[in-house]
């Protein structure tokens, strides 16, 4: 089987990151065009270097994430390769699910996956957008890169330990003869 190019990767440049490096060049961009016209005390130069330095640090915070799920990736350390033909499960809601927790599943072949919402892991850059929605088709081919978090739980004054799949990468098969025309994941 031959995969197509990546359709996610967690150490990809994410939208939300772009907008906060656009909103911190704007901001800067018109706060020094108001201040050539019209002279700005102490204070508002206060807030707008506090803002600016708040959008910068939440970018570099989320790129950080990014660098370790990246790391993982290009060492190859503790991934799981799975592949098969994929189904989007149902929505357990949290009264529903073992242990309070919701989740929903997917399954690749015969091998089914619970992806837990992101509060429940590590790091939310695992999986994004792709445990409320995703721009899958059911039974496409996919090949996912699962780096496996262990996590210590708490609920109803007893532990649990929740094995949390990261979702380093997607892959999708490529059709020999045709182009891929499907829209990579928007995670």
């Amino acid at each position: 089987m031959a995969y197509s190019g990546t359709a996610f990767e967690a150490g990809e440049w994410q939208l939300f990151e772009l907008i906060l490096a656009i909103g911190v060049a704007a901001l800067i961009i018109f706060w020094l065009i108001l201040t050539h016209f019209k002279r700005q005390g102490f204070l508002s130069w206060g807030l707008v270097i506090l803002a600016s330095a708040g959008m910068v640090s939440l970018c570099i915070h989320s790129r950080l994430n990014a660098l370790q799920l990246d790391r993982l990736l290009s060492q190859g350390k503790s991934i799981e390769i799975i592949d098969g033909e994929f189904h989007y499960g149902e929505y357990h809601f949290p009264y529903m699910a073992e242990h309070g927790i919701d989740y929903r599943e997917i399954s690749l072949d015969d091998r089914v996956i619970k992806l837990y919402h992101s509060g429940y892991l590590p790091n939310a850059r695992c999986y994004r957008d792709f445990y409320s929605d995703n721009h899958f088709d059911d039974n496409v081919n996919l090949r996912l890169y699962i780096h496996w978090f262990e996590r210590d739980y708490q609920f109803q004054q007893q532990t649990y330990t929740l094995k949390a799949p990261c979702i380093i990468k997607i892959e999708r098969l490529k059709a020999s003869g045709q182009q891929d025309l499907v829209p990579a994941a928007q995670i």
